[in-house]
């Protein structure tokens, strides 16, 4: 479980600053709406009773790794996401009441933290615009149905962030509630025009969300894929150089990597960190000996992703201990590449039985403490033990 590691001091700041602007937005709205003191100090009050929440949901879940799509410790920006969304709800009752693109408040509150603090956070900015607007329970019932379906479907897809399934979702089942919550109870006689807002609200919230979700894969979920479309090129710079300089240690890389990425692949894992992580575990040599120094000054140098550099030094910085999985996978990779090349340096000729060397090679490690505390499962382990045995045809290239 990924732990925060910003200050105490910056997580009380930015809570703080939160929770004083959140009680000002109350407030503002309130006297923007001519509210008697009494409304004023409830309304205050109310909007910093869910605020509190908000920051209590949010702490909880990084304590207990609940987040998703790496927000953990994204405190800036999850706050400056709550307090737009604050902002929006005091001025969306100047639209009508169809035209409220909750859906898309909702569902962008949840991918910058997780369900339960962006549900926390969607409901408190909806509570505050139905009060100002004075609209009956059964708004806020329609747009509250509706946001949590959509938080709950986006908060399910993988690190593909293919958004067409769950858009799909949460736009028909905002129809569904707008229909029988304003559509079937309009006074008039039905008519094509009292479908033209709740029309104009799904091509709203349609466009605003395919866009913003756009923006937020491009700047989060796939930030770093250009970077490890780079590194991982075997004609890459760095690997060119390994070549130039020790061809045994650039095949050995090149092995290591391969095995690296169909292991994490196949598991779900970070297979880009841990292809990275195979490529460059002893970069350092490139500059005499691989201790963390070196190796750490050239992934400066080359612009690593955190995750690279996080995992390369659980790996050879004989002072961190080994939690990630993709850490694991690169190991057992090494060793595994490392045996059976030496075992073919012997006798170039000779017959391995891989799924023994596999076995033995999984049986020390696990008779050590070298894997105790780390995040992987011994089902993992397991099945990842299934998938180098299964890889029987390409150690015959190690010859």
């Amino acid at each position: 479980m990924e732990k925060s590691k910003a200050p105490l001091w910056k997580r009380i700041l930015v809570f703080g600053i939160m929770f004083i602007m959140s009680g000002v937005i109350a407030l503002a709205g309130s006297l923007l709406y001519g509210n008697h003191t009494a409304e004023a100090m409830r309304n205050t009050v109310m909007v910093l009773t869910g605020t509190g929440v908000v920051i209590f949901a949010f702490t909880m879940s990084e304590l207990n790794g609940f987040f998703i799509y790496r927000n953990e410790g994204r405190y800036g920006r999850f706050t400056f996401m709550y307090l737009f969304s604050l902002t929006a709800s005091v001025f969306l009752p100047y639209l009508p009441v169809k035209g409220w693109p909750f859906l898309v408040i909702f569902v962008l509150l949840g991918v910058f933290s997780n369900g339960v603090t962006g549900i926390a956070a969607g409901s408190a900015c909806l509570l505050m615009a139905v009060n100002f607007s004075g609209s009956a329970f059964d708004i806020f019932w329609l747009y509250f149905i509706s946001g949590v379906v959509g938080v709950l479907v986006f908060s399910l897809i993988d690190d593909e962030f293919h958004v067409g399934l769950p858009l799909f979702i949460a736009l028909s089942i905002l129809t569904v509630c707008l229909t029988a919550n304003v559509i079937l109870f309009s006074q008039e006689q039905l008519s094509l025009g009292q479908f033209l807002i709740p029309l104009v609200n799904l091509m709203v919230c349609c466009i605003l969300l395919l866009v913003s979700l756009k923006m937020f894969s491009s700047a989060v979920i796939h930030k770093n894929r250009e970077k490890y479309m780079d590194i991982n090129d075997p004609e890459f710079p760095l690997l060119v150089q390994l070549k130039n300089m020790s061809k045994d240690e650039y095949y050995h890389a090149i092995h290591t990597a391969y095995l690296s990425d169909r292991i994490a692949r196949r598991l779900g894992f970070d297979d880009a960190a841990a292809k990275a992580c195979a490529y460059y575990h002893r970069i350092g040599r490139l500059k005499g000996e691989n201790t963390w120094e070196n190796v750490s000054s050239i992934c400066n140098e080359y612009h690593f992703p955190p995750n690279t550099k996080k995992i390369l030094k659980e790996y050879v910085d004989d002072s961190e201990k080994i939690v990630s999985k993709e850490t694991i996978v690169v190991l057992f990779a090494d060793c595994i590449v490392s045996s059976i090349g030496y075992l073919f340096e012997k006798d170039p000729t000779s017959k391995l039985d891989y799924e023994q060397i596999v076995e033995t090679i999984f049986q020390k490690k696990l008779e050590t403490d070298e894997l105790w505390g780390s995040e992987i499962s011994l089902g993992q382990l397991c099945e990842m033990k299934r998938i180098f045995v299964e890889e029987k045809l390409y150690y015959d290239f190690l010859r």
